[in-house]
């Protein structure tokens, strides 16, 4: 996900949403349809998902329409709603937190799986990647969500699992640590 390519079409057409109303609210339409994912560990963080309208979304999106934020404490979670409701006269991308560094240290790799918690909404793949492994990366704006974080989205668990064990293969078994959701399926037990 790349924040430059959402922040254009914002630009783009801030002014003619301006025309139409002196203020807005990014909870009333850009992130009006938005689903969180619970942590499936006390220590990793929240996820909000946004859906962004069809206006905004394109390339840099994962699955070029969903916005994640990653949530590491109830009060960023409140933070970014209060932000999502502040008025406001242009729209502007969802980035608040986007790198603000993460309060989260470990010394492994993790990989967390969230199950979405409503119907035709994504599976995540959240990787948390250590100091020692950034540091690797040239710095950019843009390589890791609050300065330690990776995340995609894959319409099937099937696709989630494919890539998590591509990963792993590149990075050996012994390299990550590996969080699946807890089960909420609905079936016979």
């Amino acid at each position: 996900m790349t924040i430059p390519s959402i922040c254009l079409r914002l630009l783009l057409t801030a002014k003619q949403h301006h025309r139409k109303t002196l203020l807005m609210r990014l909870i009333d339409d850009l992130a009006a349809t938005r689903l969180y994912y619970n942590r499936p560990l006390a220590t990793l963080p929240d996820i909000l998902l946004i859906d962004i309208p069809p206006r905004f979304s394109g390339g840099g999106l994962a699955l070029g329409r969903y916005y994640p934020v990653i949530l590491e404490s109830l009060a960023e979670m409140h933070e970014f709603e209060a932000f999502l409701c502040e008025p406001r006269k242009t729209l502007v991308a969802p980035a608040l937190l986007d790198r603000r560094p993460s309060g989260l240290r470990a010394s492994d790799i993790i990989f967390a799986r969230y199950e979405p918690q409503a119907p035709n909404w994504p599976w995540l793949l959240i990787c948390f990647w250590p100091q020692s492994y950034t540091a690797m990366v040239p710095p950019s704006d843009d390589s890791f969500a609050r300065g330690s974080y990776t995340i995609d989205a894959y319409s099937t668990e099937r696709e989630l699992i494919a890539a998590e064990l591509k990963l792993l293969g590149t990075l050996g078994p012994d390299q990550a640590r590996i969080v699946r959701s807890a089960a909420t399926r609905v079936g016979h037990a």
